[in-house]
């Protein structure tokens, strides 16, 4: 449906944006070529997710040799793709044994790891040194999200392992396999050493994968634990303002053809502005906001928010009927972006999502309404 409903607005921005340019109207010639460049753009995203791996597709059979895994310029510009449009499918790896450097070394560590294509390229730009990489079949998820669904499991571990068994012997009776510890929600760690391979948990971070693999022997690192710091944060950052602006594109449009009935004054700035304060705001002071629930974390920063609207309102710069719909779209806002964060985080927890799903979703759905309607009200009288 999603898809759908960002193609007809996409339609519709570029088709007023080419009205704007063409057609002789102070009001479309304003605007117009603003919408022009949001359609197009809106347009060829469209048209790059139709790249984009599918869920559940099926890899054509290929030949059962190890590959050389080396990074084009297009990797790099898949993995910005991946990171600006995270937290859904993207690009995958094709499953299979891949080793880095000049030729296939035996004797090299050999790390298992999903076939999400930035988690593979991430590996490979950090590493910097001759590895193998067996990459099972996870649906293009990344390790941790794809243990928890299941996908990164003993049996898709296996598949692999069985169909490069001639190029994987073992030392002394068992091969080495160095995986990530964030498989072991889908991975049975036990299952793997008595089938006797010797399944060694790495660390929680590739960047301490260099220094790892250079103090042998390797050792668990089942103690390591999941640190959602300030890069981490920022890092979702970008990702969050690109889901939550195109939302905001949506609704300006359609003031904007509302507008062209009913005339007043369109709320660029108002609904641009607080999007990019409270997206980019939210991961930042993310540890720092009262509440467990994510919703409520995201409350808490709009009632900071709103608060400073106040101040400028007591300075005269926005007036009492801006200030009123201004706090209550911040509150919804609010809310609803820190509900989206629990898909960027990495202190989710299913069950407590589902709950305050359930409980939240129509405070800030009726905190929207309110917010029209303060809108409406404002432009009549």
């Amino acid at each position: 449906m999603k898809p759908i409903l960002f193609l007809i607005v996409a339609i519709c921005l570029a088709a007023v944006g080419i009205a704007g340019v063409i057609f002789d109207s102070t009001a479309f010639q304003a605007e117009g070529p603003w919408f022009l460049a949001l359609g197009l753009t809106m347009l060829a995203y469209l048209v790059l997710k139709r790249t984009y791996y599918r869920a559940g597709s099926v890899w054509q059979a290929d030949s059962n040799e190890p590959k050389p895994l080396n990074l084009t310029r297009l990797d790099y510009v898949k993995a910005m793709i991946c990171w600006l449009d995270s937290f859904k499918r993207t690009y995958a790896v094709k499953p299979g044994l891949y080793y880095t450097g000049d030729r296939y070394d035996h004797d090299s560590p050999l790390l298992v790891t999903a076939n999400y294509h930035l988690t593979v390229f991430l590996l490979v730009r950090r590493l910097r040194r001759n590895v193998r990489l067996l990459v099972v079949d996870t649906d293009s998820i990344n390790v941790w999200c794809a243990a928890g669904k299941g996908t990164f499991c003993n049996d898709a571990i296996f598949e692999q392992l069985n169909r490069y068994g001639q190029h994987l012997p073992k030392d002394d009776g068992r091969l080495k396999l160095i995986l990530p510890k964030l498989c072991l929600a889908g991975v049975d760690i036990g299952a793997l050493r008595e089938a006797g391979f010797d399944a060694i948990i790495g660390p929680v971070y590739g960047k301490d994968l260099p220094t790892y693999l250079s103090t042998a022997p390797c050792k668990d690192r089942d103690t390591d634990r999941v640190l959602f710091g300030l890069q981490s944060r920022l890092f979702t950052a970008p990702p969050g303002l690109l889901q939550t602006l195109k939302y905001s594109v949506t609704l300006l449009l359609a003031l904007w053809l509302a507008r062209q009935i009913w005339p007043f004054a369109l709320p660029v700035a108002g609904v641009l502005g607080l999007t990019m304060v409270l997206t980019i705001a939210y991961p930042v002071c993310f540890p720092y906001l009262p509440g467990k629930w994510f919703a409520v974390k995201g409350l808490s920063l709009a009632i900071v928010v709103s608060a400073a609207l106040c101040a400028l309102a007591a300075g005269g710069l926005v007036s009492r009927g801006n200030l009123i719909m201004a706090v209550l779209f911040t509150l919804a806002s609010g809310m609803y972006f820190g509900q989206s964060y629990s898909g960027n985080s990495a202190v989710s927890n299913g069950t407590s999502v589902r709950k305050e799903t359930a409980r939240l979703l129509p405070v800030y759905v009726l905190l929207y309404m309110a917010s029209l309607a303060a809108f409406i009200i404002k432009e009549a009288f």
